[in-house]
């Protein structure tokens, strides 16, 4: 968008001319914020420790600093300071499976829920503990896959904003790619086609199962990391892959990634997506990384 600086008068002999220019201006203002094309209001996106924060408000108070994540379905889930200090009612109760592992969890009711220009009412969610410890900046919540279902949101990471439109994204256009429900898209690295899991909820940049690197030319480097998933402990070996890998538009060569037998899928977590301009059509389930 270009920038005009100074100002330009018009003078008229009447105010009719005026108010006509006004008039128009106004109804052009009105529609323009109906289908969400012109009017832009980006909110700033807060990364901390590789992973992305959206300001929300709950019952239209806040905001509050939700966790985006992938990896949970259905519209949010609260924690449970936040509930106990906004006074929410328990409405029910409903079990949750990870691993080995089932949890019971009770459910609040929430009257509205809002992130952008995206709101959502009458809505039941779950309550877990996400910070038992007391940092500088608390998780309120996290934001799940079905939040934005309908809308454009565009992560532009680089600059620390987001935002959220009624726009679409088309299926024709360069670098524009399909995904399933789960945020997992086709990609290529050197001549074998894979499948790669975008998820905002990893902290991690790369990752590669080791058995998906047969027939790929890579180097290990020095570097290693221990992480934790679940209970379990393991290591993940730096390495630089030389074949070109491509993401639609995105082409990378000599691409730093992390591998272990112990990963399952290709991931691209926020560590790589937070230097990227990310732009999810949840209406049209297409994805464009630039």
């Amino acid at each position: 968008m270009k920038r005009y600086k100074g100002t330009r008068r018009y003078f008229c002999p009447n105010s009719a001319p005026v108010f006509i220019l006004l008039r128009f201006a106004f109804l052009l203002l009105i529609g323009c914020t109906a289908n969400g094309q012109a009017i832009r209001q980006p909110t700033f996106l807060t990364v901390r420790d590789n992973l992305m924060y959206i300001p929300v408000k709950v019952n239209g108070r806040g905001p509050y600093n939700f966790l985006l994540n992938s990896g949970v379905t259905g519209m949010a889930r609260i924690d449970r300071r936040l509930a106990k200090e906004l006074g929410l009612n328990i409405v029910g109760f409903q079990q949750n499976t990870t691993g080995n592992q089932v949890k019971r969890e009770f459910l609040v009711g929430v009257n509205q829920l809002s992130a952008g220009n995206s709101s959502h009412s009458a809505l039941q969610l779950a309550v877990d503990e996400y910070n038992p410890v007391v940092k500088p900046q608390l998780t309120d919540g996290l934001i799940g896959q079905n939040f934005f279902d309908g809308y454009l949101i565009t992560i532009d990471g680089p600059n620390h904003q987001w935002l959220v439109t009624k726009d679409t994204l088309s299926r024709q256009a360069k670098g524009v790619l399909t995904y399933s429900k789960s945020f997992v898209i086709t990609g290529t690295v050197g001549s074998k086609v894979m499948p790669f899991n975008l998820d905002v909820s990893s902290n991690q940049a790369l990752l590669f199962p080791k058995s998906s690197l047969v027939g790929v030319h890579y180097t290990d480097t020095a570097n290693q990391q221990v992480i934790t998933q679940g209970n379990t402990n393991f290591v993940l070996q730096e390495a630089i892959i030389q074949d070109e890998i491509v993401l639609g538009g995105l082409r990378l060569i000599n691409q730093k990634i992390y591998y272990s037998d112990k990963v399952h899928q290709i991931s691209i977590g926020t560590a790589f997506l937070k230097d990227h301009v990310v732009r999810f059509d949840q209406r049209k389930k297409l994805i464009r990384i630039d």
